[in-house]
């Protein structure tokens, strides 16, 4: 464990402890945040976690990431093993729908397989709140005639609840002083509009199943405050949860805790990432993900007509890179306007989450990938350079040469290290490898064998996700019919 990761996760067990008598309905509140939106205002923390003098502010120290998973689990099973609960007795799950809980667009299973797995009659699309006007996607998850239930409509007035829990938090942070969390000026404001948001999910989560048979929660994430209490309320009644892995597991921050029955994961460099935290087999599977299962599926534009709206020129190399705003923008620079002193190639940008980026302006080969779907994009490219991103690993199981423009990070997992040399940090490297990717065939054969090596690990050819996650969800909704 380096000094970032040892402050980082140090810092989340003095939270819990500081504030774990903030209890409504015998949840302790903390153990539902979303820890790292609470300090994502705090420069002070941001430009602090690497230095070795952090902890010294600090009352409590872990040492392994372990730590942390282990409280979260002793937490979790105290609630499934709870008696005599503050909610109702047992959710009854008899006839029990499927329910999808997506948080902050994450959760993306394309239209078909909705279609062909989750059946409107067994289906229930679980949102906050309801629209004005029903888009045909909300969240990610297409929802056209699958019905869907709102939690606002079970919503109670708990207002003096709310305001007892701030004023129990206000008298815990008068009792700090120079705290480098408690005592920034943006901390209370977060913090309180999630306990806001957790005792009123509570209620509605807790009235929801009481009138609702459920036999299985998938989730997109359960970081966020909003599906954590949803799954830890689910956890007290006895509901199994799914957590889908939205992405790679490239910064851990993003993965830790866990907190579902089961995660479903892409393969086993996931599994034995869990495993180093304590997780048992059980709680841990290889599902791959159901948006993946349409990478081999014909582009839904032609690769002319996307040349023709792109304005690309003809009989150029198309290489697709892939940006996330501003994160290594200078490095991005370098790398673009080494290959367009060639002018051997038309570079298309990918960012997320905008259509035009501010790199298509350095030159006129450069071009936005405008409204484009990602996986036509990769189609329709002969190369791919990405970030440290999923959109790398999609690119190699649709068969294309993906280089990895890396900036380590000390809490980054190593996720594409098994890449060896298609991994670099200098631009000037990766722009090299592309140029000779195209003339030498031995080093194409090279690369073209890494990308195969890593997908055997990486995601490894079964039968579809698709497949496989109603395979799990029929599982756990049986073993909870038989045990009643």
């Amino acid at each position: 464990m380096n000094t970032t990761s040892r402050n980082y996760w140090s810092l989340y067990v003095e939270f819990l402890e500081v504030f774990k008598d903030l209890n409504y309905k015998g949840f302790s509140i903390p153990y539902l945040c979303h820890f790292r939106s609470l300090n994502h205002e705090n420069k002070y923390i941001w430009d602090h976690l690497s230095s070795e003098e952090f902890i010294k502010s600090l009352s409590h120290e872990v040492r392994d990431q372990k730590t942390l998973q282990q409280i979260f689990n002793t937490y979790k099973q105290s609630h499934i093993n709870r008696k005599t609960s503050k909610l109702f007795n047992k959710a009854s799950h008899t006839n029990g729908k499927v329910v999808l809980y997506d948080a902050y667009n994450l959760i993306r299973f394309p239209k078909e397989i909705i279609t062909k797995h989750f059946s409107p009659t067994s289906t229930i699309f679980l949102q906050d709140y309801k629209l004005n006007e029903k888009p045909k996607v909300i969240k990610g998850i297409p929802v056209e005639g699958i019905p869907s239930h709102y939690l606002e409509e079970y919503s109670a007035n708990v207002s003096s609840n709310i305001q007892i829990l701030k004023d129990k938090a206000d008298k815990i942070i008068s009792t700090y002083t120079g705290h480098p969390m408690f005592n920034n000026e943006t901390f209370k404001k977060y913090f309180y509009m999630q306990i806001e948001g957790i005792v009123n999910r509570i209620e509605e989560a807790n009235r929801y199943f009481r009138k609702n048979p459920v036999s299985c929660i998938i989730f997109s994430s359960t970081h966020y405050y909003q599906c954590r209490t949803i799954a830890m309320v689910a956890a007290e009644l006895g509901i199994p949860t799914i957590c889908m892995q939205h992405g790679i597991i490239g910064d851990e921050r993003g993965y830790m805790p866990k907190i579902a029955d089961v995660d479903a994961v892409y393969s086993n460099f996931e599994i034995n990432w869990f495993k180093q935290l304590d997780i048992s087999d059980q709680a841990l599977e290889v599902i791959g993900h159901p948006r993946f299962d349409t990478i081999h599926q014909d582009p839904s534009v032609s690769k002319n007509e996307l040349e023709k709206q792109l304005a690309l020129k003809e009989n150029k190399k198309t290489i697709l890179i892939i940006v996330r705003g501003k994160i290594q923008i200078e490095k991005w620079e370098k790398l673009i306007k080494i290959l367009d002193k060639t002018g051997d190639y038309n570079i298309v940008i990918k960012d997320y989450p905008y259509l035009t980026h501010q790199l298509t302006a350095i030159s006129p080969n450069l071009y936005p990938s405008k409204h484009f779907q990602l996986y036509d994009l990769i189609h329709h490219s002969d190369l791919v350079v990405s970030y440290i991103s999923t959109v790398g690993l999609e690119a190699m199981i649709a068969k294309k040469p993906v280089f990895v423009l890396s900036t380590p990070f000390p809490t980054y997992t190593g996720y594409f290290d098994s890449l060896g040399e298609l991994v670099q940090s200098d631009p000037l490297i990766i722009s090299k490898m592309i140029n000779n990717y195209f003339i030498d065939e031995k080093f194409k054969e090279l690369v073209e064998e890494k990308r195969e090596a890593f997908l055997s690990q990486a995601y490894p050819a079964a039968k579809p996700s698709g497949d496989r996650l109603v395979d799990l969800v029929n599982r756990l909704a049986k073993s909870i019919r038989d045990s009643h």
